[in-house]
């Protein structure tokens, strides 16, 4: 019932003639380019693009201001092993984005925030989270030598920096959640295309290793990244899990990149909680990635790796006893995900497996994650619906086992 309503809702008044066809897209849907079209607001220098929003420019160019509303609500069911099932029905994002440059073509900003109960993580009705979750400005006028300086999603692992809109599932996997170093504050120097070859990328940075909502002083522990791409046939959208360009000739993206977070405060380096002693991790982390995508076919897969090594704290219980030190989160995990877009239709069927096991002396239990979906784009990621199921279990502890189901409606403007 909510596809017909959806298809009743984008049925259009008789379009224009269609354009030539693009000899290097397989079989898109009929009407996509219609309803993926910019369009202009009034006479003026307004203009509409689904998924950026309402953009305005100045003549000479200097100076653009975009702003665009996401949100997406989700409908989830879930069974643990010995409870009853449960459910909810939520708004999963609502977020609110200002983009744009300013003074000069070459200098750009983003600004994001995240207002949806989810992301606010209200626990017993207190907000533990601020809106905030980007805020950068970017130098770009040396093509080999970008400057990103704010708060932003760090170039380590490919999966966690493919838009919170563009996920080929619903969630991203259980892997990406136990490695993946998130948001942080800080800068990095990056080129999108190293001497114009189209077949390099690299990233470089230093950030606080804090994360996004830490605003005090600390020690001098910062976290140092780098990353590289190599695309041996090409650029693509290898940072958008779909391939949603249909693209006729292959395309392949070969990731590699290193963190190195000095005395991270919580026990997953960036994300996670501090460690019951007190004390700090020196982390170094590794993963390696690839995309490839053809004619509609994506497959997506990662390994990482990660290794630390404590550094003691002094807390002690309510005798006054020191309390044991708890050991680092080492480990490995890996994630394989594939899907193929139907030709001249919107449907995606997808599927994925993921797990992550410790290693060593370690408090990182073994986890596994089997699962797959259902994807309908109406209008690309501007306008979809997914459908996916997921089986979690640990290989040690069949009460850990579990089934989750989830319906999302995502809209970009």
């Amino acid at each position: 019932m909510l596809q017909l309503l959806l298809f009743a809702a984008l049925a259009p008044a008789p379009p224009p003639a269609s354009p030539p066809a693009d000899p290097d897209r397989f079989y898109p849907p009929a009407r996509e380019h219609l309803l993926l079209a910019p369009a202009t607001v009034g006479d003026g220098p307004l203009k509409f693009t689904p998924g950026k929003g309402l953009e305005v420019k100045s003549k000479d160019g200097r100076y653009s201001l975009s702003l665009s509303l996401r949100t997406g609500f989700m409908y989830s069911g879930r069974r643990q092993a010995g409870a009853a099932y449960d459910h909810a029905f939520e708004i999963r994002r609502l977020r609110l984005v200002f983009s744009g440059n300013v003074f000069s073509k070459s200098i750009k900003y983003f600004v994001q925030l995240a207002v949806a109960p989810r992301e606010l993580n209200f626990v017993d009705g207190v907000a533990r989270n601020g809106p905030l979750l980007d805020n950068y400005v970017v130098f770009d006028r040396l093509r080999d030598a970008n400057l990103r300086i704010g708060l932003y999603r760090v170039m380590y692992t490919r999966e966690r920096n493919i838009a919170d809109i563009n996920p080929l599932l619903i969630d991203r996997s259980l892997a990406n959640a136990e490695f993946n170093v998130d948001r942080d504050i800080g800068l990095d120097v990056r080129s999108e295309d190293i001497g114009g070859l189209g077949k390099l990328r690299y990233y470089a940075g230093v950030f606080m290793g804090d994360g996004r909502d830490q605003n005090r002083f600390s020690d001098p522990g910062l976290m140092y990244t780098a990353r590289v791409d190599f695309l041996p046939f090409g650029l693509f959208d290898d940072y958008e899990a779909s391939d949603q360009t249909r693209l006729r000739r292959p395309r392949l993206s070969l990731g590699f990149a290193y963190a190195f977070n000095d005395r991270a405060r919580n026990n997953r380096g960036v994300l996670g909680s501090p460690p019951a002693d007190g004390g700090t991790t020196n982390y170094h982390n590794l993963t390696t990635d690839m995309m490839f995508k053809w004619a509609g076919f994506s497959l997506e897969a990662a390994f990482l790796w990660r290794e630390g090594r404590r550094n003691p704290g002094h807390a002690v219980d309510d005798m006054g006893a020191p309390l044991p030190v708890e050991a680092a989160r080492n480990g490995h995990g890996w994630m394989t995900q594939a899907a193929f877009l139907i030709p001249r239709t919107g449907l995606e069927p997808a599927l994925r497996t993921s797990g992550i096991r410790g290693l060593g002396l370690t408090s990182m239990p073994d986890r596994n994650e089997l699962g797959g979906g259902l994807n309908y784009y109406f209008a690309g990621h501007n306008l979809k619906l997914q459908l996916d199921y997921f089986r979690t279990w640990d290989r040690g502890a069949a009460d850990l086992a579990g089934d989750l189901v989830r319906l999302q409606l995502q809209v970009a403007l």
